[in-house]
C-alpha cells in the first residue's frame, strides 16, 4: 500500500510538470482530482507549489527539520555533566537537573552525546576465579572449533536437558500486571505472596526443532533414580525422532549430581552418547536456562493449578504452542554465546 507520503510526492511531480505546461492553478487541481480522488491535496497547497516551481525551485520533496536547537546542551554543560557523573556514578537525574538547572529532555541530549546511560548489576552465581575463566575460554574455543568443521549439523546434533520446578500457583511478574487505563482509574494492587509449596519437577530434553521428551518426577522418587530412568525412556524415544540420532547425538547438561554420578556416566557409555563439555556455575551457555525456562515461567504464572495433572497439561501444551523458530533460535544462540565468553575472556555472558 502506497503511503500518503509518497502520494503527495506524486501529485508535486505532477504539479511540478502541468506547471511546465503553462496550466492554471485550478485546473491543475481538477486533473489531480479525477486520478486521486479523495487523496488529492488542497487547491490552495497546488497553487504554492506552483509559485514553488516558477521561482525556479525543481525540489519536491520536504527539507529536512530539527526542531527548535537546545540552547543549555552547550560544550560548557556537558563538561560540567561528565563532571558530575564521574564523581558521583549513583547521582539521581532530578538531582544532575538541579545542579545544572536544566530540564530532563536537554540532559537526556547530553547523555546521549557522552555516551551514558544508568544500569544495575546484574545478578549472577558466584565471582568466577581466573581457573574458571581460562577453562571456561577453551570449552568454548573447543565448540566453536566443532561447529566451524562440522556446521548446521553439529548443531543438529545438539540435545539438551534440564530440570525446572512448576508450582501450583506462582503470582505473576509486576510487568506482567501492566494495562491500560486512565488516569483516574485507580490502580490495581497486587499482594505479596509466595509460589505455593506443591509443585512438580520436569525434565525437558530438546533440540532445534523442538521437544523430544518431557518426563515428570514421581511421588516418592529422588533426582538420582529419576535421572537413570530418564535416560532409559529417552533411549528408546529417540529413534523416534530421528533415527541417526541414536548414537550420534551430542547431549548438553549442567553438572549437577545427578548428571555427573558414575551410573549416570556408565549408561551414558553404555549406549553410545557423547556429552559435551560444561562449566559449572554457567547457566549463560546453557539453552534452558537462557532460552527456554524463562519464557515458559513467564507463560504458567499466575494461573492456579488444583493438582499435579493440571500443571503437567499445562506445561506440555506450552511447550507444544512455542514452534520449532523458538526452538531453533536457542540453539543457534550457542554459537554467538560461545563466541562473547572468548571475547569476554571467560567471564559471564551478558543476556
Amino acid at each position: 500500500m502506497t503511503s500518503d507520503i509518497e502520494v503527495r510526492t506524486k501529485q508535486r511531480c505532477v504539479i511540478e510538470f502541468l506547471t511546465a505546461e503553462q496550466i492554471a492553478p485550478i485546473d491543475i487541481h481538477q486533473h489531480l482530482l479525477k486520478v486521486y480522488r479523495n487523496n488529492t491535496v488542497d487547491v490552495s497547497t497546488v497553487r504554492w507549489w506552483v509559485v514553488h516551481f516558477n521561482s525556479g525551485e525543481s525540489e519536491v520533496y520536504d527539507k529536512s527539520r530539527h526542531g527548535c536547537p537546545c540552547s543549555v546542551a552547550t560544550p560548557h554543560n556537558e563538561h560540567h555533566l561528565d563532571q558530575l557523573i564521574r564523581t558521583d556514578r549513583w547521582i539521581m537525574t532530578r538531582e544532575l537537573c538541579a545542579r545544572l538547572n536544566i530540564g530532563c529532555n536537554a540532559l537526556e541530549i547530553m547523555w546521549g552525546k557522552l555516551d551514558y546511560q544508568k544500569v544495575c548489576s546484574r545478578w549472577v552465581l558466584r565471582m568466577l576465579t581466573q581457573d574458571h575463566k581460562t577453562h571456561q575460554m577453551e570449552v568454548c574455543q573447543d565448540l566453536l572449533h566443532k561447529f566451524e568443521a562440522e556446521g548446521e549439523k553439529f548443531l543438529d546434533s545438539i540435545v539438551t536437558r534440564d530440570e525446572m520446578w512448576c508450582h501450583h500457583y506462582k503470582l505473576e511478574s509486576k510487568r506482567q500486571s501492566m494495562k491500560w487505563q486512565h488516569l483516574d482509574s485507580p490502580r490495581k494492587k497486587k499482594f505479596q505472596t509466595q509460589p505455593s509449596a506443591v509443585k512438580e519437577m520436569c525434565t525437558v530434553f530438546w533440540y532445534r526443532l523442538g521437544v523430544i521428551f518431557l518426563d515428570f518426577l514421581e511421588v516418592g522418587e529422588t533426582g538420582n533414580s529419576e535421572w537413570y530412568k530418564t535416560l532409559t525412556k529417552l533411549k528408546a524415544l529417540i529413534s523416534q525422532v530421528r533415527l541417526e540420532k541414536q548414537t550420534t547425538f551430542h547431549l548438553q547438561h549442567d553438572n549437577a549430581r545427578p548428571h555427573t554420578s558414575l551410573a549416570t556416566t556408565a549408561q551414558i557409555a553404555k549406549f553410545g552418547w557423547t556429552v559435551l563439555p560444561h562449566q559449572p556455575h554457567s547457566p549463560d551457555l546453557a539453552p534452558s536456562d537462557f532460552h527456554l525456562f524463562g519464557p515458559m515461567k513467564d507463560g504458567l504464572c499466575g494461573q492456579h493449578f488444583p493438582d499435579n495433572d493440571a500443571v503437567i497439561g499445562a506445561v506440555r501444551k506450552w511447550l507444544a504452542s512455542a514452534g520449532a523458530d523458538f526452538y531453533g533460535y536457542g540453539i543457534q544462540a550457542l554459537v554467538h554465546r560461545w563466541q562473547k565468553c572468548i571475547t569476554n575472556s571467560g567471564d559471564y555472558v551478558e543476556k
